[in-house]
């Protein structure tokens, strides 16, 4: 199979758990841009488990997103539990339209999972000029762990 050919599979699976095509796009080319910079562990691998958090409604198959300007260079998305693909490729597209107008973008998203390769956004805002820093916040008991074991290598 080809590179065209996983990438419409790939599509093909997404529509079939009820994602928009669009959104099916966006989830595609993440997918398939972590496989060919040569990080498996965030495509191809991770694919039953999306498709399996559509099925439980963990994630929302059809979410409606939306924006908050807080200023011009301030915005907040509530993803409302959309993969998380959708809510960073919103997230980044928002970031460098606000920093555009400012010079500073800065966007936080809330109700949204697992995004895959942080990089790929990262290089989205490279390729328009702009410098970017990536924040995740994950869950306070995965975050208390990591505080703990951080503490103890002080």
């Amino acid at each position: 199979m080809n590179e065209k050919e996983l990438k419409n599979l790939i599509i093909k699976i997404f529509t079939n758990f009820k994602l928009s095509r669009k959104h099916s796009i966006v989830c595609a080319n993440a997918i398939m841009n972590a496989e060919l910079v040569g990080a498996p562990s965030h495509g191809l691998s991770r694919l039953k488990m999306y498709c399996e958090r559509i099925s439980k409604r963990v994630i929302n198959p059809r979410p409606k997103i939306t924006v908050k300007n807080i200023s011009k260079s301030i915005s907040i998305i509530d993803a409302d539990n959309s993969i998380g693909f959708v809510a960073a490729d919103e997230a980044i597209k928002k970031t460098i339209q606000n920093a555009k107008k400012t010079g500073i973008g800065l966007v936080a998203v809330k109700n949204s999972g697992h995004y895959g390769l942080s990089g790929y956004y990262v290089e989205q805002a490279v390729k328009k000029k702009f410098n970017n820093i990536r924040i995740y916040k994950c869950s306070s008991s995965y975050c208390a762990f990591w505080w703990k074991k951080i503490s103890l290598w002080n």
